[in-house]
């Protein structure tokens, strides 16, 4: 039987060069390290998903003072009032210093520096002189009633809330009873009368 055709595979097959040969010691060096990393990868523990109960509480804590935050003050972003006497019209200017004098005359005191304090706030706000003057020498209508009508005609329910809550602050009782009716006729709701009251507190 010939092995000539054993010899002309062998030729073509792919082998060791010359001056070379199988290590086998690198190969069994190359098996322990395999084996030693799936041994250690097996007996390793599984990484933890569960967070801890106090970094939960600490997250849930500051979460609540965000939202709480965020509610406080998301009608004063989405109210904006910017109370200028400057861009009204001169309708619009005497009736807001009439609720000035309605707000004044609310609790039934007459004291002629609350008139002057209120005058400097008019002034503050960019009323004129003569409006100012209106003001001061007693010419101003306080009909509440007829007031809000007219600030609803005019779409000026929050400006006339908010000079009225200016000229009251927050020293009378009598007077905070009057800006819970005051808001109540002009049809604000709670949160825009609270957000006008974080703005304009006097």
């Amino acid at each position: 039987m010939s092995f000539e055709w054993l010899w002309r595979f062998a030729g073509r097959a792919a082998g060791p060069r010359d001056g070379q040969g199988l290590s086998l010691e690198a190969i069994d060096a190359d098996l322990s390290l395999g084996s030693a990393t799936a041994s250690t990868l097996a007996s390793a523990p599984a990484p933890s998903t569960a967070v801890p109960g106090r970094r939960d509480s600490v997250e849930a804590t500051i979460a609540a003072k965000l939202l709480g935050a965020h509610l406080a003050n998301r009608h004063q972003t989405s109210f904006p009032l910017t109370l200028d006497f400057g861009s009204l019209s001169e309708d619009e200017g005497a009736m807001l210093v009439d609720f000035v004098a309605a707000a004044l005359a609310a609790d039934g005191i007459d004291d002629a520096e609350r008139t002057r304090r209120a005058g400097e706030m008019l002034r503050r706000v960019g009323a004129s002189a003569e409006q100012v003057g209106r003001l001061i020498e007693g010419h101003a209508a306080i009909a509440t009633g007829d007031l809000a009508t007219a600030a609803l005609r005019h779409d000026k329910a929050a400006h006339a809330y908010a000079v009225s809550l200016l000229t009251v602050g927050s020293r009378s009782t009598v007077g905070q009873l009057y800006l819970t009716y005051l808001a109540a006729r002009l049809g604000l709701t709670q949160q825009v009368a609270g957000s006008l009251n974080r703005r304009f507190r006097g």
